[in-house]
């Protein structure tokens, strides 16, 4: 983890930003759609994500630092999260959540080397709250290669794979231009197009009206 965190170029490279937006793309081939990603993240815990998926509409996902929320698109209500689904967008929100923190693992255990996706990565099993998965580590290089871990969907329990690929450097963080997520019905590819520094206003982490009704006072 502490190899990981230096081929970022180290905490402190992130830590004299206070905001960031990733712009992207998302391409899902099971639907044949191709959507826009934008995600924005303040210091120290608030996130929106928004992804425009055509016809389908919009959908977003935040975190205020106390509550964390979900607006569907085609016009399902939106929801105030718990459980699972709360921890993991808690986890996305952190601003260093691409470094990894020790203190935020319960338990991490270096399993073996094995071959994945043809180089040899380091298997670590991890518990973070309530989940429990596993994180390939390149050898080589010393970054993160993959997360694996179960989702809990309408459908019952799903392993899910998201694999990190093409590192690029963002104003000095190295972040992953690729991401594949695999598992489920429908994969998706995620493409980082550009990463902007502390040009994120304040009212980007407001929450639709309809989200901000269901927010206890």
């Amino acid at each position: 983890m502490e190899k990981h965190n230096a081929a970022l170029g180290g905490r402190a490279a992130l830590d004299k930003y206070s905001s960031m937006k990733i712009s992207g793309t998302v391409n899902i081939a099971a639907m044949g759609l191709d959507a826009t990603m934008e995600i924005f993240r303040a210091k120290p815990n608030k996130l929106v994500q928004r992804v425009v998926l055509g016809q389908f509409g919009e959908q977003l996902q935040g975190y205020d630092g106390k509550t964390g929320w979900a607006a569907p698109p085609m016009g399902q209500p939106p929801q105030i999260l718990s459980g699972e689904a709360l921890e993991a967008v808690i986890a996305n929100a952190d601003f260093f959540a691409n470094f990894q923190a020790p203190e935020n693992y319960s338990k991490a255990e270096t399993v073996e080397l094995v071959d994945f996706e043809g180089r040899k990565c380091y298997k670590v099993k991890v518990t973070r709250g309530t989940r429990e998965g596993v994180e390939y580590f390149d050898a080589a290089t010393g970054l993160l290669a993959a997360i694996v871990g179960t989702a809990n969907t309408p459908a019952g329990p799903i392993e899910q794979t998201s694999v990190m690929l093409e590192y690029a450097d963002f104003g000095g963080v190295k972040m992953p231009k690729r991401i594949e997520q695999r598992g489920g019905p429908a994969g998706a590819i995620m493409t980082v197009t550009a990463v902007e520094f502390d040009k994120v206003e304040p009212s980007a982490f407001e929450p639709p009206a309809a989200v901000k009704a269901l927010i206890k006072p």
